[in-house]
């Protein structure tokens, strides 16, 4: 069965396609989840103390994925540190976990392009949504435009990116109809439908 790499705007709801995508039969991979236990090897929390300061990590793990995020997000210089420091072993995480799978494994990767991972899958779909949709569905998660805008400042223009992906879902519905999308999809993945170059949907 073939391999999945899954990207797209920050908070077009990749998630929701992803738990959509589990209960069809998918393993799901999230690249970030494998970031985040990264913080807890000896060895990168080192590097990052060296420069960000002893004692950095010494706080709840809310506060400290929150101290991490106002780190890199908000400068260029920290973001590439960090880039550096995690996502080598991060994509070397998740191509062991994909080969150790059963099944079609999808992997939900916001870096897939920028890393230049996208020939790692045997196709990329993009999940694309309106930014100002985008900032009401995550007012929940206290993402404001602002911080939405940050957190997309590093990252290669979504054009570029739509236009390399082999499949473009568009999520400008209710939250059912995007979940249908996710089981098209299934359908599509498990019936052999995905080729390159493939038509939004």
């Amino acid at each position: 069965m073939p391999t999945v790499g899954l990207t797209g705007d920050v908070g077009a709801g990749k998630s929701t396609l992803c738990s959509e995508l589990a209960a069809c039969g998918a393993c799901i991979i999230d690249a970030d989840s494998v970031a985040r236990a990264l913080w807890d090897d000896p060895e990168i929390r080192h590097a990052a103390e060296e420069r960000w300061g002893k004692g950095f990590f010494d706080v709840p793990r809310k506060e400290m994925y929150a101290r991490i995020a106002a780190k890199i997000f908000g400068n260029d210089a920290e973001y590439e540190f960090a880039s550096k420091l995690l996502h080598k072993k991060t994509m070397e995480n998740i191509v062991a976990q994909a080969e150790s799978a059963g099944g079609v494994v999808v992997a939900e990767i916001p870096l897939l392009y920028e890393g230049g991972y996208e020939k790692l899958f045997d196709f990329v779909v993009y999940a694309a949504c309106g930014f100002e949709e985008r900032v009401g569905r995550n007012a929940k998660r206290s993402w404001n435009a602002e911080e939405i805008a940050r957190r997309e400042a590093h990252l290669l223009p979504r054009g570029e990116k739509i236009a390399r992906a082999d499949l473009v879902l568009v999520n400008d519905g209710s939250e059912e109809e995007w979940r249908k999308k996710a089981r098209d999809l299934w359908r599509k993945i498990t019936e052999g439908e995905l080729d390159r170059p493939a038509p939004s949907c």
